[in-house]
């Protein structure tokens, strides 16, 4: 749900993270309010789950963990296809490489 065009528009896939900010004069950095439905995942409104934020802390400290200790490249070219679910689902899966980074002398762990 979270790739369906008919929700986030024909440029779904293109990296414009401008897409979520207010435009106006000033160029601010004011996100744009999006309705708590449209995600449908955490579910929104008086029955929200309430460790959404705590996901989202988890998931952000989780991601930035692997990316400062590995590359990771997909191992095609093609792009992957989405199969519209309740979550985000790739037919066939995505495989990647996965590569350690290099550690230097000042990093500590």
């Amino acid at each position: 749900m979270g790739r369906m065009e008919g929700l986030w528009g024909k440029d779904w896939f293109e990296f414009r993270p401008e897409r979520w900010f207010v435009d106006n004069e000033e160029k601010s950095c004011e996100l744009k309010r999006v309705c708590p439905y449209k995600y449908p995942i955490f579910q929104a409104g008086p029955r929200v789950c309430l460790g959404k934020e705590m996901a989202f802390v988890q998931m952000t400290y989780v991601v930035a963990s692997i990316l400062r200790r590995f590359e990771i490249r997909p191992v095609s070219q093609k792009r992957p296809v989405y199969v519209p679910l309740l979550t985000a689902h790739m037919a066939g899966g995505l495989n990647v490489l996965v590569k350690r980074r290099c550690q230097s002398k000042t990093e500590t762990r």
